[in-house]
This record gives structure tokens, sequence and C-alpha cells, in this order.
């Protein structure tokens, strides 16, 4: 989770992600250690479309709340530069030589500015990209967090939802807000119910102070094992946009067995569709390679896959490569033999393309 004091960007904190991607390619864990992947591929829903060819165009532009009508957006969340996200944003996209279309950053429930929306550069980034706006019901700089309870009676509006509330609403262009992501890894926080009516508060304080220009994001880890947690969190239909989740694969960091990226990011997915998730499109709000040290080039050509297996899950419409080291010394940065060059080159494919939304419709 993010953490930043001092005024300055720092990197999130993955520190309550210590075992779930572990087993994040596996569906069945059967007895005797053999662990056998027995999912069965369920029907995609109304959400997913092509990706879009010469002879069979895309049907529809890209909305803020379905995606884009063909494909998927290419994202990034990238440490700042001397405290400028906006220089290491654009510094990376010279390497890649593409601009990114979504651009993740974090931000608290505090007072302090590491809780102000739209801080410092984000409205530069916003101009030509889609920003997503991580808000973790944490205040950095004291270490505690406000209780969901609390959140949803509504203790919080005058300090902290209304004015961040504004501050979007003043922006203008299209948003993608997520609250508390992979909430099932925060007992101290409330009760799943607790957390639903603090989503459900939000959200609506936004719709009665007339912000329009937000769709929601509801996040869970995505480790499989956590699988029959996740609906208790769902606050509804009317009140979620997009279903997120954050697969990595951590291999050498965990000592966890090396998985491809389709490995890491297909059981998850197919849960979600086989569980009533599949009419709303998905995100990979994080995700990235740990680096195998027997086979320095593996991380290069994990990226390779990403293109084609995004392609045969369609209802995955945007992906954020987290390109920074956890708490944990976790290390998801595209460094290594070729792993840049390879993540350029998916990063030009057809199938991720820039088709952001026009309007917050």
């Amino acid at each position: 989770m993010p953490q930043e004091t001092g005024g300055k960007h720092a990197v999130p904190r993955k520190s309550r992600r210590k075992l779930w991607a572990v087993l994040a390619g596996f569906s069945v864990l059967v007895a005797g250690g053999t662990v056998v992947y027995v999912a069965t591929r369920p029907d995609v829903g109304a959400v997913t479309q092509g990706a879009g060819t010469p002879d069979r165009p895309c049907s529809a532009p890209a909305t803020l709340r379905q995606g884009p009508a063909c494909g998927a957006w290419w994202g990034i969340y990238t440490p700042p530069v001397r405290g400028s996200m906006l220089t290491s944003v654009r510094t990376l996209e010279q390497q890649v030589g593409r601009t990114f279309d979504i651009v993740f950053t974090y931000h608290d429930m505090s007072e302090s500015r590491n809780g102000l929306m739209l801080r410092d550069d984000e409205p530069d980034l916003g101009r030509d990209r889609l920003l997503l706006l991580g808000w973790e019901s944490e205040r950095w700089e004291h270490g505690d967090s406000i209780p969901w309870r609390s959140i949803a009676r509504g203790e919080a509006d005058a300090s902290v939802i209304d004015p961040q509330a504004q501050r979007i609403k003043a922006y203008g262009k299209p948003v993608l807000v997520g609250f508390d992501g992979e909430m099932e890894l925060r007992p101290d926080s409330g009760t799943p119910a607790e957390y639903v009516a603090a989503y459900r508060h939000i959200v609506n304080r936004f719709k009665e102070l007339g912000v329009t220009n937000v769709a929601w994001v509801w996040g869970v880890t995505g480790y499989y094992p956590y699988r029959n947690r996740w609906k208790a969190f769902y606050p509804g239909d009317a009140y979620v946009d997009w279903v997120s989740y954050d697969p990595y694969n951590f291999a050498r960091c965990r000592n966890a067995s090396w998985q491809s990226f389709e490995d890491t990011i297909e059981p998850t997915y197919d849960w979600l569709m086989s569980n009533g998730f599949g009419g709303k499109p998905f995100i990979l709000s994080e995700y990235g390679t740990e680096s195998d040290p027997r086979d320095p080039d593996a991380r290069g050509r994990w990226y390779e896959d990403v293109p084609a297996v995004l392609e045969d899950l369609p209802n995955i419409k945007a992906v954020v490569q987290w390109n920074a080291v956890d708490d944990n010394r976790c290390d998801f940065t595209l460094t290594g033999p070729g792993t840049l060059a390879t993540f350029a080159e998916a990063g030009k494919a057809p199938y991720v393309r820039r088709d952001l939304p026009k309007t917050p419709a």
C-alpha cells in the first residue's frame, strides 16, 4: 500500500501481500502436493469485444465505464523522479516509444497533501492519459487507518471526502478511482459489511455533490485461495464500474514456482467470469514479474506473451505494470536483459491501443 511522508511521493508498500501470489496460478491443490489446473473457460460477458481489425473495426468508441470497445489500455505505475511523477512517466515513455493510456497514483485519506487528489503534476499527467487514483483509508504520516464504519457514518465527509470530490469535479476530465484495493487483507479496518457500507457511502456522496467524471474501481488481491472472501466485500453492480485484481509472478521473492503471464492471471479471471462479475470490465491494476536468477532472460520473455494472452481473456480491458520494488525487496521493475525492450514491443501490439474516453460518460 502507498506510504508517503515528508511531502514527496513514495513507493507503495506491499507488506500485506506476503503470501497471496505463491499459488496465484493454480486453481486446484490436490493431495500429495500435486497442483492441477482444471478451470473451464466460461463464456465472456457482454462487455467483451474483439481486438478490431481493418476487416472488423471496433463497433464503438471507448468509454470511461466500459473501457475500450476493442483491445485493452496499457498502463503504468512508476515511482516519481525528484518528486515528479510526470518526469518519471515521460522518461519511461521515451524508452518504450509510446504514451501510456493509464497512470496509477496513490493517495491516503488524510487532510495533508498526501490526501489531495490531483496533487502536484497529476493534472499534467492527465492531459493525455487516464488517471487511476488509488484512495486508501489510511493516514500515512500518522501510521493509522480510518475505520470503515466511521467513513460509512459520514465522519470523514467534511474533512476528507467532500473536498476531494470537489477537486475531482473541478478537474473535469474522466478519472478512475479505487477505494481500498485488496480490502480482504485489511482486517483491522472492519468487517466486509462495513467495507461495503463505506464504499457505497463514498460513491453516494460523490453523486450527491454532482461529480460525474468518475468511474469506480473495486479491487481484490486476485490471490486464488482467497476467492471465497471476495463476494462479501462486493458493493453491488450499481456502485462498481470496474473490477480489478493484482496478479504477480513473485518467483524467487516468495520462493515460488515460476509462472508465465497466463498462469499468473488466468485462474482469477476464470473465477470472476464464472461468479457473476463478467458484466464489468476487468483491470489488472497492478501486475509484474520478478526475475529468475537461473535464467536472466526469463523476465524479458515473460512480457512477450502479454498481448496474445490478453486477447484470449477479453474481459480484461486495462493492465497497469507496477514498475517498482516493494517493502520486502520484491523487484518488479522493467530491468534485466531485454526486459524493457520486450515490454516496449508488447506495448506496441495492435491489441493494446490508445483509444481513451473523450467524455466522462
